[in-house]
């Protein structure tokens, strides 16, 4: 059968069609050893038929390692990425490796990432959301050659590692847990449109409101952008409301804190007039007051996976798990209140 020729092959492509990982391509391309001849001919006609010819930085993958590790962010600041360098930065001390911390804040900032990947060799990289779906970062990587891992992903890459929790399962669990407790109207404030997880939560929260029979209401469905301070403006828009809502499932942690803030600046009972829930368990969800209900997803957990399924043991095998799904936990705490008796 012929091969479909993609224009400016990649390592990947050749990976991919001839039905084996990266490193056992990058082994042929360095004349290691370890790799049966039957696959080592089937390499070698596909990179024939597509033209294939490896970069300097490609052909180093499975020799002499660098012993660095990167770790792409979009963003430094926020308990979440703390808690996956946190998590990073301890599993490479532990295998041996340098960490880079690499920020690209531009999505499609490919001059910038040009000039990462000519100057660096990474033994492997793990990016974390959004960078995860950035599209040009992905490419980067592949012609590059570098084994990576992605957590909590949105964008399909069956060639690269990915670590995650079921974003809509947990929204859907979060929003009938407040509706157990006898809420009916109940607000959410979206998270950032550039994170997958922002849709999958609020499918969840909106696809839970219909199985229960519940009307999703247009004006308690409020934007937010995962800050402190959008979690404020959405509380203003909220409380403004002739028809409060009696709970509130925020996206994430922050800008439910910034809802907290508002409604003890105005008065606000929480939660005996209105209840807040969270998404994340970040460091904030237990120090404000109340403390939050919220979902508490394994950051540094998945943070840690992600770097095994690239770099660890077993992480050459032909057969070896790209993806991993993690359980995601309820955190029911103070700021919820049971209204079934009212």
């Amino acid at each position: 059968m012929a091969i479909i020729k993609p224009k400016n092959a990649t390592m990947s492509d050749v990976a991919r069609l001839a039905g084996v990982s990266m490193k056992t391509v990058s082994r042929v391309f360095n004349n290691e050893k370890y790799v049966s001849k039957d696959k080592r001919d089937k390499i070698l006609a596909v990179a024939d038929e597509l033209n294939f010819r490896p970069s300097l930085q490609a052909r180093g993958l499975a020799g002499a390692k660098s012993h660095i590790f990167g770790l792409f962010v979009d963003d430094p600041s926020g308990d979440y990425i703390s808690k996956v360098l946190r998590s990073t930065l301890n599993q490479c001390e532990a295998a041996g490796y340098h960490l880079v911390v690499e920020v690209l804040k531009e999505r499609g900032n490919e001059a910038k990432l040009r000039q990462v990947l000519n100057s660096i060799k990474f033994d492997g990289v793990v990016l974390s959301p959004p960078i995860c779906d950035d599209t040009v970062v992905l490419n980067a990587l592949r012609t590059s050659g570098v084994p990576t891992a992605r957590i909590g992903p949105g964008v399909p890459a069956d060639d690269m590692g990915k670590v995650s929790i079921d974003e809509f399962q947990a929204a859907y669990e979060m929003t009938e847990y407040l509706i157990s407790m006898g809420h009916t109207k109940i607000a959410f404030i979206k998270g950032d449109p550039n994170h997958a997880c922002s849709l999958d939560r609020e499918r969840g929260y909106v696809r839970a409101m219909q199985a229960n029979g519940l009307r999703v209401q247009h004006d308690y469905m409020v934007p937010g952008m995962f800050s402190y301070a959008s979690g404020r403006a959405a509380a203003n828009m909220l409380l403004d409301l002739d028809d409060r809502p009696t709970a509130v499932f925020a996206s994430n942690d922050e800008m439910a804190a910034g809802l907290l803030a508002v409604a003890r600046e105005r008065g606000v009972d929480v939660p005996g007039e209105i209840s807040v829930a969270g998404f994340d368990d970040d460091a904030i969800a237990t120090t404000v007051s109340p403390a939050l209900t919220t979902v508490r997803q394994p950051v540094e957990e998945m943070a840690a996976a992600a770097f095994e399924m690239i770099m660890g043991e077993g992480a050459d095998e032909e057969d070896h798990e790209l993806s991993a799904v993690h359980q995601f936990e309820i955190c029911v705490r103070d700021s919820v209140a049971d209204i079934r008796a009212r």
